[in-house]
This record gives C-alpha cells, structure tokens and sequence, in this order.
C-alpha cells in the first residue's frame, strides 16, 4: 500500500526509518512527506497533505505532527479516501473524538493510534491471562512512571510543555495511562470519573509534570496512574494488575511480563502500521483502534481544563527534582491510592 507521512522530525523520524524497512520488505511504498522544516528524506516532500495527494496518491497516512494538528489532518486524510495511523494523544477533545470517529466510519474509513504497546506480545499474554481468570478477580489496576528530564526536554518542540497538548498523562506516560485502562476494560466506556492530581515543579511550563489520575466505572476494577518528570532516579514505566490469585508486573517498554515473580514467555510483537495494512488486506482486526481511545482522551480533555498548581522543588543544574516523588508513584500504583490518599503534602 502507498503511505504518506506527515511529520518526520522527532518522534517522526521512527516512522521515517519504519517506511523505509516496510518499503525494503516489500510491505509498504513510501510516497511522501509533509513537514513545516526541510527534512532528509528519500522521498518527495510536501507543503501540504492535498499537495502531496494530488502527486502520490497515498491509501495511508501517518500523522506525526503537533498534537494540536491531528484532527484537521486526520479529517484532510479521509477527505482524500485515506486511511489513518495517528500518533498519541490522537485528538485532544471527546468531541473531536466523536467527530473524527463519525468521520471515518461515514467513509469506510480506519483509524490507527499509534500506541505502539498495544502491539506487543506481552499486552496480548496479559489480556489473555486476565480473561481467563488465571489472576483471579481483578481489585486494581496500577501504574507508575519517573523519569528525570532535563529543560532541555521542554525545548523540544514548540507545543512541549504546554497544557492540553502535554503533560505527564497526555504525552511521555501516556502508554501507562492506556495500558491501564485497556486492562481494567474501560477503553470505550463512557460513563467513567476521572480524579486527577496535576502539579508542576517548573513555573516555565503551563502543562504538568507531575500528575496522578484515578478512573473508576461502575463494575470495572478502578485504574491509578502516578506519574513524573521530576524524579531523583528514572524507574521505567510499569504496570501493575492487582488479582486475587496473584500479581502481574508489566515493564511495556521491554516488553517485559512477570507473574507471581515467574517471567512469562510472550509471543513477538505487532507493527501497527503493518497491523493497519494487514487489516486492509486481509481483515485482521486492528491493534490500537481509534474506538479504543474513548476513555484515554477523556482523561486528556480533563487535563487540559484541570488546574496545574506549582510546586516547591529543588533545582539541580538542568533539573528540577521533587524529594520523596520517587517512592510516592511507586507506592501510588501499589495501593490503588492518589497522592492525597498517601498522605503527602501535595495532594488534593
């Protein structure tokens, strides 16, 4: 299939390098880009995504641009008969959801997001294992994530930093977010309450860097995610099941799975943009479907609207660090409890 990219700076330059192996495999045809800046690329670039259609024809375009600018992409995409591979958080609104997923479904049309860990052998064992009972009934579902970023990481783009684009929830743990409520089976409800916890330990940003959300649905095990940016020492994210016959502790970065402490094998992971030709091809059900995104961006929205105090930290060169956050996000995802509910100073 032919295949467009919008966006090959950045987070843009993997799907750049994933063409061009799809290309080099016989998969996919990469036809062209669109990007703000000059890009090196070996294909054709674009000032716009009509331009580039009215050349190339694309089937599939992937969008890797500012958050900000998905829905009116994604809605050009499916003006022009294509379909879409979106890059997280896919749209910033419920309504902007609802509109885009009317959209395609008006034009025969699919939509990808690109959470690349819904593609992974380790989030199909876990389902797996969840819906056969091997974990018994299910009381939480829990995740943490501390990472150490430098001011240099709000530099990166003109939109980092900013809420309703960004935040710890909408951007760098927003896999953790997803991943949680994929396993508590809340993707696509509607009728969730969002608890959230929004701090920011620098004064130059607008969006969080610190943040802990509570989800709860009637019938559904309750998600917590904790979460920061301002950590002493980086702790990749994970997920943590709370079952009553046992534990499941999932490092989604490597794919990574262990059971009652036992590592589990899992199958090889899914490329999704494979997964979306594939689809097309031959009917495999999508991996990450935009449907499966509801509840994901409602907690997006909530974020954008929330008020983001700022908090006391320490500098630390090109850091800024929050004492104890370490252990808070951790014990957070342990207990299915919010910072307030743990006592600390911060929360709400």
């Amino acid at each position: 299939m032919r295949v467009a990219l919008v966006g090959a700076r950045g987070h843009g330059a993997r799907h750049v390098a994933n063409l061009l192996r799809l290309g080099h495999d016989g998969t996919a045809t990469f036809v062209g880009v669109v990007d703000v800046a000059d890009v090196d690329v070996p294909v054709p670039a674009y000032p716009d995504l009509p331009a580039l259609a009215a050349e190339v024809h694309p089937e599939v375009v992937v969008i890797s641009s500012p958050p900000a600018t998905h829905r009116e992409l994604a809605l050009s995409a499916f003006e022009l008969g294509c379909d879409v591979l979106v890059e997280k958080p896919a749209l910033l609104s419920v309504a902007d959801f609802d509109e885009i997923s009317a959209a395609a479904a008006g034009r025969g049309l699919v939509c990808q997001v690109g959470f690349q860990s819904q593609g992974t052998g380790t989030y199909r064992r876990l389902c797996s294992l969840i819906g056969s009972g091997a974990l018994g009934e299910i009381a939480g579902i829990g995740a943490a994530g501390r990472w150490v970023r430098t001011d240099s990481y709000y530099e990166r783009a003109e939109w980092a930093g900013r809420q309703g684009e960004d935040g710890c929830l909408v951007n760098p743990f927003a896999h953790a977010l997803q991943n949680a409520l994929l396993l508590a089976d809340v993707e696509e409800r509607t009728d969730i309450t969002v608890e959230l916890e929004l701090f920011r330990c620098r004064d130059t940003i607008t969006a969080d860097d610190t943040a802990c959300v509570r989800v709860t649905s009637d019938g559904a095990p309750p998600v917590v995610v904790a979460t920061t940016l301002c950590a002493q020492t980086s702790l990749p994210p994970v997920v943590l099941v709370h079952g009553s016959l046992g534990q499941a502790v999932w490092w989604y970065d490597d794919d990574s799975l262990m059971v009652n402490d036992h590592k589990m094998a899992v199958p090889p992971p899914v490329d999704l943009l494979e997964n979306l030709i594939r689809h097309r091809q031959t009917g495999e059900p999508l991996v990450a479907p935009l449907a499966a995104a509801r509840a994901f961006t409602a907690v997006v929205e909530a974020c954008g609207k929330a008020d983001v105090p700022v908090l006391p930290a320490r500098r630390d060169a090109d850091r800024v660090v929050l004492d104890g956050i370490d252990e808070v996000v951790v014990r957070a995802a342990e207990k299915i409890a919010t910072f307030a509910e743990l006592g600390c100073g911060f929360g709400r």
